[in-house]
């Protein structure tokens, strides 16, 4: 078993003074012997806030990806503040976590020394890196074109951990993006014709998959993409081989680490439509069976989409518990919820147990 002492905690991003406190006392409570780094920007107030090493740096800023919303481009902000916490990181293992993610236990810790067999191809990291189920994605909803778009090298950038010589590689050498170029990259005249995965936001790359592709591109002379558009069947063959080969994705239950600003990252399966895109426990056993081990027994026991029509039928019960859960729900849209969407949702997954009896019966 891992001890806490072995460990640097990277803290990363704004200061929220009410999820960063919560952060830091959670780390000093499950983690008690581990070094704290706290990298933010300058002229953030860190009064009363528990850690070991401050890091200030210059906000590079953000970009708006999308028009005529409030959504900014945020990866330069996060690449700059774990990079320079990482270089003050002095363990022999790193956590990366952002500044409002709450530890609830160090379970994850069970798992670093398991799915350790490998693939031949894309083995990259010394040891397999701990992630998060939300948001490692495969594929995701387009609006646009009202189907959803494989999405290769996709992995959660809310918390890693692993040997710090991996978070290292995985960070240290990624550039920083040049903007406002790469957040309105869909938007420039030459790639309008594009189809982005993201719709209407206009990033070259997510953050999570530029994070990702800028890794494996740099150490795999095969890997390349031209931007998110460029996918097809070979890329996200190798996206599946490079995550299974080097990355261990963990759900809450495994974890222990969930992002208050989203209820539902105590419980993947309540995030709605999204979660049919998401690597959950069940399809990572499943890849790393077919890639790394076949003897290995899943220990999973439902899968959600073995009957595709059941699948989303059910989801759609959870979309409408999710919207009744979710606190930044108005009042009159949960009653919409729970007086039409609910039950109706409920009467279609009925009807889909019934034909699915039915054709079991013929």
């Amino acid at each position: 078993m891992i001890n806490s002492g072995e460990i640097s905690v990277v803290v990363q991003g704004p200061i929220n003074k009410t999820e960063t406190k919560k952060c830091l006392k959670s780390i000093r409570k499950f983690l008690p012997k581990a070094q704290i780094i706290l990298s933010t920007w300058k002229n953030s107030d860190t009064t009363n806030l528990d850690y070991d090493i401050l890091v200030l740096s210059d906000d590079p800023g953000a970009v708006l990806a999308k028009k005529n919303s409030i959504a900014y481009n945020n990866l330069n902000r996060q690449l700059l503040t774990t990079q320079e916490g990482l270089k003050k990181a002095s363990r022999k293992y790193v956590l990366k976590l952002r500044s409002d993610l709450i530890l609830t236990s160090d379970k994850f810790l069970d798992y670093f020394d398991k799915f350790q067999s490998r693939g031949e191809n894309y083995c990259l990291f010394k040891r397999k890196v701990l992630t998060s189920t939300l948001y490692t994605r495969f594929n995701v909803k387009c609006h646009s074109i009202k189907k959803r778009m494989l999405l290769p090298f996709h992995v959660s950038d809310w918390w890693f951990f692993g040997l710090k010589e991996d978070i290292d590689t995985y960070f240290l050498d990624t550039k920083m993006v040049q903007e406002p170029e790469f957040s309105q990259y869909f938007n420039l005249e030459q790639n309008k014709n594009k189809i982005t995965p993201y719709g209407k936001v206009s990033f070259k790359f997510a953050p999570e998959q530029y994070l990702t592709y800028s890794c494996f591109n740099r150490n795999f002379s095969d890997i390349y993409m031209e931007d998110a558009a460029d996918i097809n069947d070979e890329i996200m063959e190798k996206s599946r081989q490079s995550l299974i080969n080097n990355f261990i994705v963990l759900e809450f239950k495994q974890s222990g680490i969930y992002l208050n600003k989203y209820f539902f990252s105590k419980n993947e399966i309540l995030s709605g439509d999204q979660y049919v895109g998401l690597y959950n426990f069940y399809r990572f056993e499943n890849e790393y069976k077919k890639y790394c081990d076949k003897n290995y027994e899943i220990t999973t026991k439902e899968n959600l989409f073995e009957n595709e029509s059941l699948g989303y039928s059910k989801l759609r019960i959870y979309k409408h518990i999710a919207k009744l859960s979710d606190k930044n729900v108005p009042l009159l849209n949960k009653f919409e919820h729970f007086f039409v969407g609910l039950p109706i949702s409920i009467l279609s997954h009925i009807i889909n147990l019934l034909k699915e009896k039915s054709s079991k019966n013929k």
